[in-house]
């Protein structure tokens, strides 16, 4: 890639590095989503910051919040200017993997997760050049492909930095209409006893969430 000069910039070169990496349909958002998710895949996420110092702790609580309920994705954090020591504490306690992110595009690993992942990708490559032969590989996607990737990618994205104010706001509209409406009383008092449950605690999430220093 050519001299990143840019935050969209260095946000494609973190897809493009995450591809390498095996993550395939790694997608750069480009700054569609809030939520501390830059790169998306189905398998992993990642966040860019290309400006404004070192990233932090508090950055990295970011990432790691904006995952939710997604747990057995794996964490990405690509940083210009590096790290602080207690980003890098945290993301060791944490499994997040830790990258820099040059200006010549290269993306050097930092701590001990990164490297992992480099190492278990080039076995992967090794594996599939020593596999016997198959059908030839699929050629490049279709711009209609293209594009259903990358709108899913920020859908499930949004989706899963947000899921605490959704779930709360759909707790809190049936606990207003389920009492009130028509039909099986049985599954309407169940809608109600179950947002009842549902609403504060999803509220309550999503409070501490915002709470959480850096966002």
């Amino acid at each position: 890639m050519a001299r990143i000069r840019t935050a969209a910039e260095a946000e494609v070169n973190a897809a493009e590095q995450m591809q390498r990496l095996g993550y395939h349909d790694a997608t750069a958002l480009l700054g569609g989503v809030d939520g501390g998710i830059d790169v998306y895949s189905a398998r992993a996420y990642a966040q860019v910051k290309w400006r404004g110092g070192r990233a932090d702790r508090a950055d990295l609580q970011n990432l790691y919040g904006a995952r939710g309920t997604s747990s057995g994705r794996d964490l990405l954090y690509f940083a210009a200017a590096g790290y602080t020591d207690d980003a890098v504490e945290y993301a060791e306690a944490l499994g997040i993997a830790l990258f820099r992110c040059e200006a010549d595009g290269e993306t050097p690993p930092v701590g001990s997760h990164a490297p992992k992942l480099i190492t278990a990708a080039r076995h992967s490559a090794v594996a599939v050049a020593s596999a016997p032969s198959q059908a030839p590989a699929p050629g490049k996607a279709s711009p209609v492909l293209s594009v259903a990737r990358t709108v899913w990618a920020r859908v499930a994205a949004f989706l899963g930095a947000h899921w605490r104010l959704i779930s709360a706001i759909v707790c809190t509209l049936v606990l207003l209409i389920a009492p009130f409406g028509e039909g099986d009383v049985g599954l309407r008092v169940f809608a109600t006893i179950a947002s009842v449950v549902g609403a504060p605690v999803f509220w309550l999430l999503y409070l501490q969430h915002r709470q959480v220093p850096g966002r």
